[in-house]
């Protein structure tokens, strides 16, 4: 090595060709499609197979201690050595995992293939958060628990896995994207009608795993059970939406939001965030109650959750 660094033809511009050399021909090693940084994050599910595709299942695991349900549907044309990504649908209270299967349509193929829909089922029908939760129940925990189960039986892209929720399901998905610990698995959150309890003021509730983060929500502003201009709710006080909003806009580094008219009283707000066009937006329902928008909507809010979904990785 000494005789290498005084060896007095050898110059620093000489090595740092050769540096590049080497790292060329290393590259060049690699297979075929496959670059240094690949898009599609595979996970050790890839490779088993099933004799359920394009049907809905349900099963039950442990997970903190208990018994948690959740429902899954696989697209007919799966196939285990290609990377899909996961749309995790969170019910509302008092609600199933089957019932919000029918309700969001994820598991319409026609409308939306080439996706693995989940569907987990909260204890006692409702998320953490709220009041009327049960005590002691981590559906953060649950969530983490669920997400890494998938991952060992499915073939799915990790940069590409979102949230989805109504009600007290879309309140709890913002907890997910306000959690640094468990929200790190998702790649982009989307909510309707959130119950948004765990998110009242400032940011000591809201630790997300980066800045900025992709999130939409969806809110009627004749909603009487979570109000759009905030106050009591069935689990506890809840913010006005505008105010959630704005908080979200610091935190994710957003200007000012374009408005645009979707349809006679729909329109939607888009924030730039961080240089990021469309990373933040909002849809305002005028005079739709706490209803999921559903396809005899104006503006379903499946498929608009979907393109938000399409425009994210991780």
């Amino acid at each position: 090595m000494g005789r290498f660094l005084t060896k007095p033809s050898f110059s620093f511009a000489m090595f740092f060709r050769t540096a590049s050399t080497l790292l060329l021909c290393a590259s060049a090693l690699l297979l075929p499609g496959v670059s240094a940084h690949p898009e599609v994050r595979k996970t050790s599910g890839c490779g088993i197979s099933y004799d359920f595709y394009g049907q809905s299942r349900e099963v039950t695991f442990q997970s903190g201690g208990r018994d948690r349900t959740y429902r899954f549907h696989l697209p007919s044309n799966y196939d285990p050595q290609k990377a899909y990504p996961v749309v995790m649908a969170f019910h509302g209270r008092t609600g199933s995992p089957q019932g919000f299967e029918g309700t969001t349509q994820f598991s319409n193929e026609k409308t939306y293939p080439n996706i693995i829909a989940a569907y987990p089922a909260g204890v006692n029908k409702s998320w953490e958060g709220p009041s009327y939760a049960v005590p002691g129940v981590s559906d953060l925990q649950f969530t983490t628990d669920l997400v890494n189960r998938m991952k060992s039986k499915f073939c799915i892209d990790e940069a590409r896995i979102y949230a989805a929720g109504h009600s007290n399901g879309g309140g709890f998905v913002n907890t997910l994207a306000c959690s640094s610990t468990h929200g790190k698995h998702f790649a982009a959150f989307a909510g309707a009608a959130s119950a948004l309890y765990t998110d009242l003021n400032g940011d000591v509730n809201c630790k997300p795993y980066k800045s900025p983060l992709p999130i939409l929500e969806s809110h009627g502003t004749a909603d009487t059970t979570v109000p759009y201009n905030g106050g009591p709710g069935a689990g506890g006080q809840l913010p006005a939406i505008p105010e959630w909003l704005s908080r979200w806009a610091k935190r994710n580094k957003c200007v000012n939001p374009v408005t645009t008219k979707l349809a006679d009283g729909i329109t939607e707000q888009s924030w730039t965030c961080d240089g990021i066009k469309g990373l933040q937006r909002h849809i305002k329902y005028e005079g739709l109650n706490h209803d999921y928008p559903g396809g005899s909507s104006k503006v379903p809010i499946s498929p608009r959750m979907m393109a938000f979904f399409n425009d994210h990785k991780k």
